[in-house]
């Protein structure tokens, strides 16, 4: 018996000492905040009547490439195309990219003019990544909708920034940067790599989203690559 004991009290023991070295899965609440502050200021440029169509598209821009770095966005949803890309390439694209991606953006949070979003939870997926859950009222539903914010600190810990965005649809996440991946992936995969021909996509994309909002039809996001 005492034999047993003194093993029950060294497993104890090394299983203190590997708790305490084993660092706390506590969520970054310093991202909790930055998601609050500024998801909300998006919203609110969404719902500034006193600002012309043209003026919130261009405040909404703003915010949201302080909110989200766009070229890290960019460049992921090439998939394995991001890492081989020159730098004149990527140039190109960028420019079209980014309009697209604010677009889409401004389609999604649409639905949110006029509400105010809360934070209710969050996790850390690694040392400087964190998902921050939080819930918003859809306007057009009345009911709450979940909106994952895939947050990442910079090395220093001095800054944040979005890398997706995920809606809920009802039991299914839709991460917009993630879908824009599996969209681009392919397409690019059934042209040899040409950049042309995707920015001619985008633009294809982009044509087909204001014409749909010009006719009342909403914008379709979710297009066959």
């Amino acid at each position: 018996m005492k034999m047993f004991r003194k093993i029950g009290l060294r497993s104890l023991a090394a299983a203190a000492v590997l708790a305490a070295a084993t660092p706390a899965a506590f969520a970054d609440k310093t991202s909790e905040a930055y998601v609050q502050a500024n998801a909300n200021s998006v919203l609110k440029v969404l719902n500034d009547q006193s600002l012309s169509q043209t003026a919130r598209e261009a405040k909404f821009s703003e915010y949201m490439n302080k909110f989200a770095h766009m070229p890290t966005i960019a460049r992921r949803v090439l998939g394995v195309n991001g890492r081989s890309i020159s730098d004149p390439d990527f140039d190109r694209y960028y420019k079209t990219f980014q309009v697209y991606a604010m677009e889409v953006y401004e389609v999604h949070f649409d639905q949110f003019r006029g509400e105010e979003l809360r934070v209710v939870g969050s996790k850390d997926d690694d040392d400087r990544r964190s998902t921050v859950e939080t819930v918003i009222k859809s306007s057009q539903t009345g009911k709450d909708t979940k909106v994952y914010w895939d947050v990442l600190r910079s090395q220093d810990g001095a800054s944040y920034r979005v890398r997706d965005v995920g809606v809920d649809l009802g039991g299914s996440v839709l991460w917009l940067a993630q879908e824009q991946q599996a969209q681009f992936e392919s397409f690019l995969n059934r042209n040899n790599g040409n950049i042309d021909k995707l920015i001619g996509r985008i633009n294809v994309l982009l044509a087909d989203m204001e014409q749909r909002k010009k006719d009342g039809r909403g914008s379709a996001i979710k297009q066959n690559g």
